[in-house]
């Protein structure tokens, strides 16, 4: 007699997720920019890379990924990612959901300002599934800004799924180990950008002369482009 095949199954439950705040000394404040991080980081350094932006009058949001790990062996430093291959769909529906709770509660309980989205590296992915498949759609934000990292191949194959999305910000560094080209980088990214019914004339470069880290300065200059 064969034996019974493990089954699958779900449960949806309760959890607690943590964000970090930058909040600007400077009135009247730009905007709200929200950063979301790559493989390994934690919100509350990376955050830190934004102080600039802060004191520029942006007020900083840095949602921290729901997957939390030890970099090396079983102690030591700790990162955070936002999803991996297993069981992805359910990590990605998830993740969408706990960004838009997030972004509708601080709506709701402060000023509203204009929305600026920036993801780094793993964080581009997350930022452009949340811009497709959050709750406000790509309508809602005023900027997008895509630093060292690609538009996800996974997104929903509709012409028309960024058409009223706010022109693209793209940043790269020359020296960035995980990309061969910096050109044929940012042409894939507005290729795949065009397909989903992007502006075709709504993609800006942004390059710098460092590795896979935040540049600040063309974080700024990307701000500035977008108001």
């Amino acid at each position: 007699m064969p034996q019974p095949k493990a089954q699958l199954q779900r449960i949806e439950v309760p959890r607690t997720a943590r964000f970090w705040t930058l909040e600007p000394a400077v009135v009247p404040l730009k905007g709200a920019l929200y950063v979301l991080h790559g493989y390994g980081q934690l919100a509350e350094y990376f955050i830190r890379k934004f102080q600039p932006a802060a004191d520029a009058g942006w007020q900083v949001v840095a949602p921290e990924g729901p997957h939390r790990f030890y970099l090396q062996g079983f102690s030591g430093r700790v990162g955070a990612s936002w999803m991996t291959k297993e069981d992805r769909i359910t990590d990605i529906t998830d993740y969408v959901r706990y960004l838009d709770l997030l972004r509708k509660e601080r709506m709701e309980s402060e000023e509203r300002l204009p929305q600026v989205l920036l993801g780094f590296s793993q964080g581009v992915a997350t930022a452009f599934r949340w811009l497709a498949l959050g709750e406000g759609g790509p309508g809602s934000w005023q900027g997008i800004i895509a630093h060292s990292g690609i538009i996800p191949p996974d997104l929903p194959d509709q012409a028309d799924l960024l058409k009223q999305a706010p022109p693209l910000q793209l940043i790269a560094g020359s020296q960035d180990a995980y990309i061969d080209s910096l050109d044929a980088g940012f042409a894939t990214s507005e290729e795949e950008w065009r397909k989903l019914g992007g502006s075709p004339d709504g993609s800006f470069r942004h390059t710098y002369p460092g590795g896979h880290d935040i540049d600040i300065t063309s974080t700024l200059a990307a701000l500035q482009r977008i108001g």
